[in-house]
């Protein structure tokens, strides 16, 4: 591909190996608890990562092969009105929506509505470089597309932006590099991915993402948000125990999914099992991984893996997404060493990493 020929960045990460998957037909009780001790030390720990972090509140979920469903949904939508969060409520997942929307890419890919190799000319011509960045560059962020949320006033600003406006913010920049040269963080090419995705189906990103996700796995909470929506349930996001009326509706395919942590671990299972996409495409996903801005992290189409070798020399991999903002995190991924989904979302800028890192060590 033109964007892989012309790549100068630093090495990337081997592709993982088939052992690194979860089986697909290992046993993962998605319809029962998990029994009452292993219950017990993740609530426990829940408890204990409350009084450490001083987070407001909590999402968590995880899916244990041969065990079942956890789940945490805990302390506060809003701490200044002590509104509690119950099983109800919704958090928001930032970045953890690209997984979502590469996945529909995928979809149409496989379907043979859309090549990797289509160009971003065919829809946005008035980009630099349109005629050579294709729908893998978008997915991969090797486009060179200026970022939208690097613009001082977009970033400063907590109005919401439409679609068009986040564009004319993009058009007015020169692009970073040439197609496929480096590789450099893009919420643009998500928000065009989303926006290219409504041109082929003919839908709003919303109502692609209830008929191919939401309603097909049975994931009740999981919804785009509407432009300006701000739903009463949706835990609002802290920063020194006030409250940030952020428009979490703006960066459509980049970061306006909302849901809960259990139907996260749950569409995460069902796409690294096959069930979504098959699983050659799943894995093609993870073909080509390009380091990112931490060190042990890698990015492939709309997937992460993050090698803990590289980390903290322990053996171990994630397979997922992360994301967040300045009041909020959110992360899902499969933990090839204990073979368990996680999924963490917290309405407050905190290490989810460590937290999810923390639950799984229960496992151990």
């Amino acid at each position: 591909m033109y964007s892989q020929a012309r790549y100068k960045g630093a090495p990337k990460h081997a592709a993982p190996g088939a052992d690194m998957l979860p089986d697909p037909h290992a046993d993962y009780p998605v319809n029962s608890a998990v029994p009452g001790p292993l219950k017990d030390k993740l609530d426990k720990q829940v408890k204990q990562l409350f009084a450490l972090t001083g987070m407001p509140g909590m999402s968590a979920a995880m899916l244990i092969a041969g065990k079942g469903l956890w789940r945490a949904d805990t302390g506060f939508i809003s701490l200044p009105l002590q509104q509690k969060v119950d099983t109800t409520t919704l958090f928001y997942w930032a970045s953890v929506s690209k997984l979502i929307t590469a996945t529909i890419i995928a979809m149409l890919v496989q379907e043979q509505q859309l090549s990797y190799d289509s160009k971003l000319a065919d829809w946005f011509p008035q980009f630099q470089h349109a005629k050579d960045i294709t729908i893998d560059a978008l997915l991969q962020h090797t486009s060179g597309l200026y970022s939208f949320n690097h613009d001082s006033t977009f970033h400063n600003s907590k109005r919401y932006y439409t679609p068009p406006e986040l564009l004319e913010l993009v058009t007015a920049r020169n692009n970073l590099f040439r197609p496929g040269e480096y590789w450099a963080y893009s919420n643009t090419g998500y928000l065009l991915l989303a926006m290219i995705a409504e041109k082929i189906e003919k839908k709003t990103f919303a109502q692609i993402v209830q008929d191919r996700m939401a309603t097909p796995f049975h994931l009740a909470s999981l919804r785009v948000l509407m432009p300006q929506e701000r739903p009463d349930n949706l835990a609002i996001g802290h920063v020194d125990g006030y409250t940030i009326m952020e428009d979490y509706s703006t960066p459509l395919g980049a970061g306006n999914i909302i849901s809960n942590a259990k139907d996260m671990v749950l569409l995460l299972h069902a796409l690294l099992t096959g069930q979504i996409s098959s699983l050659p495409m799943t894995k093609e996903r993870l073909h080509d991984l390009y380091p990112m801005f931490d060190k042990g992290m890698y990015y492939g189409r709309g997937m992460i893996l993050s090698d803990f070798h590289e980390i903290n020399q322990t053996k171990n991999y994630w397979i997922g997404h992360n994301g967040g903002t300045e009041d909020y995190r959110a992360l899902v991924v499969y933990d090839v060493a204990t073979k368990a989904f996680v999924a963490v979302a917290v309405n407050q800028q905190v290490p989810v990493e460590a937290i999810a890192g923390k639950l799984l060590e229960q496992l151990k």
